[in-house]
């Protein structure tokens, strides 16, 4: 065996620098952004950048694509940076579709769209040089060089990420040279970031035509797929008929999770008989032929069980982005089967077809955020047709707002004027729930005053959410995501919430100073900013009722009390979403010597985790703090 040499690496450094020069840029200036993004722990506060980080990460299979068509069909150098330039443009695009922040209103659909890009143009990589009929041998000789050069790259860069991290711990343990923790991190990022692409670029065949002829089947490849991968996918495929056998027996309808299991094991299943193509021509290994011609049949079943699944939750509840995936994969999953059942060989089809698939779903009135949208929409438009609350496509008893001086909205009639059985209610609170995460409200605006649909474009709107501001609109019972009982959650009415009704003015008659705190303790909204320090005071952020809040007033440290406050709370009222408090019942008193501090809770969340322990989900109130002993001048 013959090891490279320095000279040959620099060589072929230089030439894949050379042959993919924009991805390996959008490689470098990903890796750049990142380390900047762990030095400045700016991973939740600067969402742009995150999105910059994504865009350049996207450009690296983009340009790769670009380069490596512009070489099958030899695109002169001007064309080719036509190509670049088209390549940048979408880049921006993409760029620009993404968030700027997380305000309310903020969707998931443009990082929807971002991880379809991404697949696509991964399976793009595994068919561009091939795009002409026929040469199948070669599309799969190219197809296990890169599979194998990446396989290598990770591991050498898993190895020099290691070896570097490891010596950099003995420094520490032996010289006592302390290193920055983030300085491990960054070893990663430029190890994997960089090295990694640069060393499969380098690798990447360059004359196709000599790729038409599969050559030995690898040994190792062999043992890989006929040891570990068969074994493993036809144990998969025993639990799935088993778990179908029950279904049959029991009359049992079958769980929404297989349909994942099923598109998880089919796509195994494939890509093992992609890798099993050449072995057709084989004269040993009878079985793995047997196998290899058998698989498809078997997938006809699975697939059936998987529409059942899927079909049933899609009845229950409608169709939403996640099941009009489940569904379009469930028909590729099918047509993929027909065609090689029905003796069609070409295994260029398979990612030819799931990137077609993928990219005309993501957009037009076909597409999973369109279909989706109008599917749900017409179930809440029917649920309150039939209740009475829709008429004429207008909201019956609609409850009016206005905006505070804390950017706060209040209601300007009385709330929950109109009524719905509890299933009702809990469907229609997963819908407006589900809409606010996926597309917004803007379906719903004609149903509502123009001047409310103004506040769902305003950005400055702290409180309510979009969805709780929908539904108290609608006139109906508000219950927040952890308490609409579904199949994916932990208990109905788990979720417990206190809160009072948003007041214009706080009356601070007698006191000397007003503190506002936000406190989100178990996870990171992005509604608003955490308010828990300022100038001469601080919070602690408890995580579970257990705890109190630690309130710091000019370095003396008050226990607020706060644990003993919401178990009281909760033994009187119970568990549930409980608004529009009257704010003495939300109000504790302290004294000391030198103090009296009064707390205006606005709002208590709380919901029970597994475990056992209650975790925090959103503090927020007010402070007013009196000073007894009156400062010397």
């Amino acid at each position: 065996m013959k090891f490279p040499t320095l000279q040959r690496l620099n060589e072929e450094s230089l030439r894949a620098a050379h042959r993919f020069p924009l991805s390996l840029l959008s490689s470098i200036l990903a890796t750049i952004l990142l380390i900047y993004i762990v030095e400045k722990d700016s991973f939740t506060d600067n969402l742009p950048l995150l999105n910059l980080l994504m865009t350049f990460a996207l450009g690296i299979p983009l340009f790769f694509s670009v380069e490596i068509f512009s070489e099958k069909i030899k695109l002169s150098f001007n064309k080719k940076i036509l190509f670049w330039g088209l390549g940048i443009v979408a880049l921006l695009l993409i760029y620009l579709s993404f968030p700027t922040d997380l305000s309310p209103g903020t969707t998931r659909a443009p990082y929807i769209r971002y991880v379809i890009y991404n697949l696509a143009l991964h399976l793009t990589v595994s068919f561009v040089p091939f795009l002409d009929k026929g040469n199948l041998e070669g599309f799969w000789n190219y197809n296990k060089t890169l599979f194998i050069r990446f396989v290598l790259a990770v591991f050498f860069s898993q190895v020099i990420s290691t070896g570097i991290t490891m010596a950099f711990g003995a420094l520490d343990l032996l010289f006592d040279v302390k290193m920055n923790p983030k300085t491990y991190t960054e070893i990663f990022i430029l190890t994997y970031g960089i090295f990694n692409t640069w060393y499969f670029l380098a690798g990447i065949p360059r004359d196709f035509d000599k790729e038409s002829s599969t050559g030995t089947y690898p040994k190792g490849l062999k043992i890989f797929t006929q040891f570990i991968l068969i074994p493993l996918l036809l144990l998969y495929l025993a639990i799935l008929y088993a778990y179908g056998a029950k279904i049959m027996f029991t009359w049992d309808w079958p769980r929404g999770i297989v349909t994942y299991l099923i598109i998880a094991i089919s796509i195994l299943g494939i890509f093992t008989n992609l890798l099993l193509f050449p072995y057709q021509k084989e004269k040993e290994g009878g079985w793995i032929k047997s196998f290899y011609k058998a698989f498809y049949y078997l997938l006809i079943p699975l697939t059936a069980l998987l529409f059942i699944a899927i079909w049933i939750r899609i009845e229950d509840y409608g169709l939403t982005v996640n099941r009009y995936i489940i569904v379009l994969m469930g028909i590729w999953l099918g047509l993929i089967s027909l065609y090689f059942i029905l003796g069609f060989k070409s295994i260029k089809t398979v990612p030819i077809s799931l990137a077609v698939a993928m990219l005309l779903a993501s957009f037009g009135p076909w597409g999973m955020f369109s279909w989706s949208e109008r599917n749900q929409v017409r179930r809440l438009e029917n649920i309150l047709t039939e209740s009475g609350i829709l008429e004429n496509s207008r909201i019956k008893n609609e409850v009016s707002w206005k905006k505070s001086s804390d950017s706060t909205l209040i209601a300007s009639s009385k709330r929950e004027l109109n009524t719905l059985p509890k299933d009702q209610l809990n469907e229609v609170n997963s819908i407006i729930h589900y809409l606010e995460s996926y597309h917004g409200m803007e379906a719903l605006f004609p149903w509502i005053a123009p001047e409310t649909a103004d506040y769902f474009e305003s950005k400055d709107i702290i409180e309510p959410s979009h969805a709780q501001l929908m539904a108290e609109t609608l006139g109906i019972k508000y219950i927040p995501p952890y308490g609409v009982y579904d199949s994916t959650s932990f208990e109905q009415n788990s979720y417990t919430e206190f809160s009072t009704v948003p007041t214009e003015e706080v009356a601070i008659t007698g006191y000397d100073h007003l503190i506002r705190f936000v406190i989100y303790p178990s996870y990171e909204k992005g509604e608003v900013e955490e308010l828990l320090s300022g100038l001469g005071y601080s919070f602690s952020k408890p995580t579970t009722t257990d705890e109190d809040i630690q309130f710091t007033w000019k370095k003396k440290e008050i226990n607020l009390q706060s644990a003993a406050f919401i178990n009281a709370l909760s033994k009187k009222y119970g568990t549930g979403v409980h608004s529009a408090f009257p704010q003495e019942n939300l109000t504790s008193m302290f004294q000391s010597d030198s103090l009296e501090i009064k707390v205006m809770y606005k709002k208590i969340a709380f919901l029970p985790q597994p475990e056992g322990k209650i975790n925090f989900e959103r503090l927020s109130g007010i402070i007013l703090i009196k000073n007894k002993i009156p400062s010397v001048p």
